[in-house]
């Protein structure tokens, strides 16, 4: 299995580090601290890259499905400490 996948798998178990991305964590979207974000459910897309739902706190019905590593990178999104 390749470390790329290994990684994605390892990250779905909500069993990694504390860089890892898990369900139910929170993250603010850049520029609007207001808005919070949490993970709904981690997923490969039928593309082969590796997603992340979020679903907006404050309003349980806008979601959004961004990229793995715009989340990871933390250049689009910041991890909310709770």
């Amino acid at each position: 299995m390749s470390g790329r996948k290994k990684g994605f798998l390892h990250g779905l178990t909500g069993r990694g580090g504390d860089d890892e991305i898990v369900v139910g964590q929170r993250y603010r979207k850049q520029g609007a601290a207001w808005v919070i974000w949490e993970v709904a459910s981690l997923f490969e897309g039928t593309d082969g890259m590796a997603y992340v739902q979020l679903v907006r706190v404050d309003d349980r019905t806008m979601r959004k499905t961004v990229s793995r590593d715009a989340v990871e990178h933390g250049t689009d999104f910041v991890k909310v400490e709770r």
